[in-house]
């Protein structure tokens, strides 16, 4: 009963179609060449998390990008990923 009600906590990972995908895969490229912030909403210990920094790089063999915050680097799996949207530096 205990585990049931925390599973009643948590968000659920969706699963995201090709085309939300294909988005995802293009606003990442674009901010990645453009060197803009990017917000990125992951699937992170059992809930989403959003994350905003710079796109520094991908790493394609381990399927992940380097996500450089004000604080520190993330290493994100392109699993992870729910969404992705420019940060408009007007913000």
């Amino acid at each position: 009963m205990k585990e049931w009600k925390k599973e009643q906590y948590y968000d659920k990972k969706r699963d995201l179609t090709e085309w939300e995908l294909d988005e995802i895969e293009q606003t990442i490229q674009q901010a990645f060449k453009l060197r803009k912030l990017v917000k990125l909403t992951l699937w992170d210990h059992n809930k989403l998390q959003d994350h905003v920094g710079l796109i520094t790089g991908t790493d394609t063999y381990e399927k992940e990008l380097i996500l450089d915050i004000d604080i520190s680097i993330k290493r994100i799996t392109f699993e992870q990923i729910q969404k992705a949207s420019l940060v408009d530096s007007d913000d």
